[in-house]
């Protein structure tokens, strides 16, 4: 039951996010330490949501903006790696911790901005991106509020930002199998989790015209903040 609850959260937070652009990967990743081993929450996550993420981009693939990913591949690779050298150190009983955390910086704090346009600006998100996405999972707020910046209107914005995830996520898919991560003692819960995931885009794409953006937001964000404290009291209350 606890799989098949899951796995229809993933298909939710699936549809939430093409049909908004945002807020479905997080609070998949919110609600993973209640069912998952804390080892498991970001890779089996990364593996939801490449899929997720590709078929999003893949319903709506004349809407990408292609100019700004080879910037943005280039710093995920050097951030992937310098970060899984990291993850190796850290006790996995506090990454759920480093996840909440994270995620009421991003809904309290406005996540991390670059309020100018550096130089090498995809460059340096992707670097940042990724290389947190390794630590706490859900990042992709952060190269789409540089997109969002950028002017995009809402589908070239949710597309776009798709992109980015898959490659941020298909990186940490490979990083963590090299760092020894068994994704075969998942594969079943993994299976469904994708097919909601593809399900669960196709659907919000099929719907996104039709739903309005009023109070999403703010519902969003209340939500977030309760699953982030209640994740950080059980990883603090907990052995």
């Amino acid at each position: 039951m606890n799989e098949l609850l899951l796995i229809l959260i993933a298909f939710c937070t699936s549809s939430l996010t093409a049909v908004f652009g945002l807020g479905g990967g997080m609070i998949l990743i919110a609600c993973m330490p209640f069912f998952l081993p804390a080892a498991a929450i970001i890779p089996i996550h990364a593996a939801t949501q490449l899929v997720s993420n590709g078929s999003r981009a893949l319903f709506a693939w004349r809407e990408i903006e292609w100019q700004f990913t080879l910037s943005f591949l280039l710093g995920s690779i050097v951030g992937g790696v310098l970060a899984a050298k990291l993850t190796s150190l850290i006790n996995v009983h506090y990454l759920p911790l480093i996840m909440a955390v994270f995620i009421l910086f991003n809904v309290w704090g406005g996540g991390i901005k670059f309020n100018a346009n550096p130089k090498g600006e995809f460059v340096t998100i992707g670097f940042i991106q990724t290389g947190l996405g390794m630590l706490v999972g859900a990042t992709g707020p952060m190269g789409q509020s540089t997109l969002v910046r950028k002017g995009l209107k809402r589908d070239a914005l949710v597309t776009t930002s798709a992109v980015f995830m898959v490659i941020t996520h298909l990186l940490k898919l490979v990083l963590f199998g090299f760092l020894g991560f068994s994704f075969s003692q998942y594969w079943q819960l993994s299976l469904g989790m994708i097919i909601a995931t593809t399900l669960g885009s196709w659907f919000g794409t099929k719907i996104r015209h039709r739903v309005p953006e009023t109070n999403f937001q703010q519902i969003v964000k209340w939500l977030l903040t309760l699953l982030a404290l209640h994740i950080i009291y059980t990883t603090l209350t907990t052995n």
